[in-house]
C-alpha cells in the first residue's frame, strides 16, 4: 500500500494521468469509430464480397482475443506506458496500411495488425488500477468506459464529412490521430507501476504469471471465472444490437441513415454521462455487486420491447435503459476483476477480460444476424433481454472484494 501511496503521489505530480489516459482512449476509439462504418463499403471497392468482409471484420476481434492476454502480462513486467505505446503505434500502422490496401488480403493485414496491438483499452484499465484505491477504483473505470463511449460516438460522425472525399481518407486521418496520440502519451503520461517490485514478487511471478497457458489457470477461480463471464454476457447483447440496430430501425421506427446516427449519438452520450458523472455515486451508494445486478436489469428491460414498438419517443427511452445498464454494469465488472487480483497480475487478468469481451463480439453480431434473418426484427432483442437474465442468474452469486 506504501509503495501506491508513493507511485500514486508521483504520477499526480507528472501531470493529470487521469486526463492523459482519457485522451488516449478516447483518441484511439475515435479513429476506429471514423473507420469502421466505413469498411464495407471500402472493401467493396477492391471486390470483396460479403463472406470476405466479415472475415475482415471478425479478424480484429479475433486477434485482439489472443494478443490481449499477452500484452497484458507484459505490461504486469515492464510497465503499462511501453505497452500502450505498442498499441497507439499499431493503430497507426494499421491505419496507415488500410488506407493504401489495393486488395482483401492487404485489408486483411491491416485489421490483423490493428487487432493484435490493441491492448490500449485493458492496459489503461491496468493503469488505474495501479494508482487508485478500491473505493475510487470503479469511478476510474468508469473514465475509460466514458472515454470509449465518447470517441465511438463522435467517430462514426466524423468519419462521415471525412469520407465525402474519398473512402482511403477517414483511415488516413485516424492513422495521423494516432501518430498525434503516441506523441501525446510518450510526452505526458508518466509509467504507473513503482520501478521495482519487491523481489520475491519479481521471482514469484515468473513460474505462476507468465504466458497465456497460466493466466488461463486463473479461470480455475471461480469467482474470477463468474466475472468472465458476465463481461461476456453482457457484451454479447450489445454486440448483437450493434449488429442489427441499421437494420431494425428504419423498418420499424422509419428512421434514415442520419437518423439512426443521432439516436447512437444519444445512446453513447448517456452512457458516457452515467459513467463519467454518476458512477462514482452509484457505486459509493449500491456498491460494484450490485450495480452489476442493476446493469443487467436495466439493460434486459431495455432490450425486450425494442423491436416490438414503433413509438419513437419510447425508442429513445429504451436506448437510454441500455446505455445506463451497459454503462454502469461493464465497468464495475472491470473493477470487481480488478480488485479480484494480484496487484503484480493486472494487466494480464485485465487482458483476459478484454478477451472474453473480444470473444463476444464475434460471436454476439453473429447470433443477432442470423436470429434477425430466420426470426424477425423482434427476435434480437428479445434474445438479448433473455441474455440478461442469464447474466442476471449468474451475478447473483458475486460477492463483494474487500
Amino acid at each position: 500500500m506504501e509503495a501506491l501511496k508513493q507511485t500514486h503521489a508521483a504520477i499526480e505530480v507528472a501531470g493529470a494521468p487521469r486526463l492523459v489516459l482519457f485522451l488516449t482512449v478516447f483518441i484511439d476509439l475515435l479513429g476506429f469509430g471514423i473507420v469502421i462504418p466505413f469498411l464495407p463499403m471500402f472493401a467493396s471497392t477492391l471486390g470483396v464480397g460479403a463472406v470476405g468482409v466479415g472475415v475482415v471484420l471478425a479478424v480484429y476481434s479475433l486477434m485482439q482475443l489472443l494478443f490481449a492476454p499477452i500484452l497484458g502480462a507484459i505490461s504486469d513486467r515492464i510497465g503499462r506506458r511501453p505497452v500502450i505505446m505498442i498499441g497507439l503505434a499499431g493503430s497507426a500502422l494499421g491505419y496507415l496500411i488500410y488506407g493504401f490496401a489495393t486488395s482483401f488480403w492487404i485489408l486483411l493485414l491491416s485489421r490483423a495488425i490493428h487487432g493484435s496491438c490493441a491492448a490500449t483499452i485493458s492496459t489503461a484499465q491496468a493503469y488505474i488500477a495501479d494508482t487508485t484505491d478500491g473505493s475510487e477504483r470503479a469511478r476510474g473505470m468508469g473514465l475509460i468506459g466514458a472515454a470509449f463511449g465518447l470517441g465511438f460516438v463522435l467517430g462514426p460522425a466524423m468519419g462521415g464529412l471525412l469520407g465525402g472525399g474519398g473512402l482511403r481518407i477517414p483511415a488516413l486521418f485516424a492513422a495521423g490521430l494516432s501518430v498525434g496520440n503516441l506523441i501525446l502519451a510518450a510526452l505526458l503520461l508518466p509509467e504507473s507501476k513503482p520501478a521495482q517490485l519487491p523481489a520475491a514478487s519479481v521471482s514469484d511471478a515468473a513460474p505462476q504469471g507468465a504466458g497465456v497457458l497460466q493466466l488461463m489457470r486463473r479461470l480455475g477461480d471461480r469467482r474470477l471465472a463468474r466475472l468472465f463471464v458476465l463481461a461476456f454476457l453482457f457484451t454479447f447483447a450489445l454486440a448483437a444490437l450493434e449488429a442489427t440496430f441499421a437494420l431494425m430501425v428504419p423498418r420499424v421506427y422509419g428512421y434514415g441513415a442520419v437518423g439512426i446516427g443521432g439516436l447512437l449519438a444519444f445512446a453513447g452520450l448517456v452512457q458516457a454521462l452515467a459513467q463519467g458523472l454518476f458512477l462514482g455515486r452509484l457505486v459509493q451508494w449500491l456498491g460494484e455487486v450490485r450495480l452489476v445486478r442493476v446493469g443487467a436489469i436495466v439493460m434486459g428491460v431495455g432490450m425486450a420491447p425494442l423491436a416490438a414498438s414503433s413509438s419513437r419517443p419510447l425508442l429513445f427511452v429504451l436506448l437510454a435503459l441500455i446505455a445506463i445498464g451497459y454503462g454502469v454494469g461493464s465497468p464495475s465488472l472491470a473493477s470487481l476483476i480488478s480488485r479480484g487480483s494480484a496487484r503484480d497480475s493486472q494487466g494480464g487478468v485485465l487482458g483476459l477480460n478484454q478477451s472474453a469481451l473480444s470473444l463476444a463480439r464475434v460471436f454476439g453480431p453473429i447470433a443477432g444476424g442470423f436470429f434477425y434473418q430466420t426470426c424477425g426484427a423482434s427476435a434480437p432483442y428479445y434474445g438479448a433481454a433473455a441474455v440478461m437474465l442469464a447474466a442476471l442468474a449468474v451475478g447473483v452469486g458475486i460477492e463483494a472484494v474487500a
